[in-house]
């Protein structure tokens, strides 16, 4: 339900702006969301943390990772 909310807020212009607004979203997810969130991404921190030897950089993860956790509903490449 809330997909288009943060890819909005994603594309608001001023960082801090865009960051208090995606916390508030974040802030705003059903429990088992945001818990579910929160372990997902402790996970691909300690990746990143690593990634001298996995070579997985937070860049990395995200072209692996985005297409996954941001896909569009119509679930075409072109829209991702």
């Amino acid at each position: 339900d809330k997909y288009n909310d943060f890819i909005e807020a994603n594309r608001i212009e001023d960082a801090s702006k865009r960051m208090r607004t995606l916390r508030k979203l974040i802030r705003d997810l059903p429990g088992h969301y945001y818990e579910t969130l929160k372990f997902l991404v402790g996970h691909l921190k300690t990746i990143a943390d690593h990634s001298e030897k996995n070579k997985m950089e937070p860049r990395n993860l995200a072209l692996v990772f985005g297409p996954t956790l941001v896909r569009t509903s119509e679930d075409n490449m072109t829209d991702m």
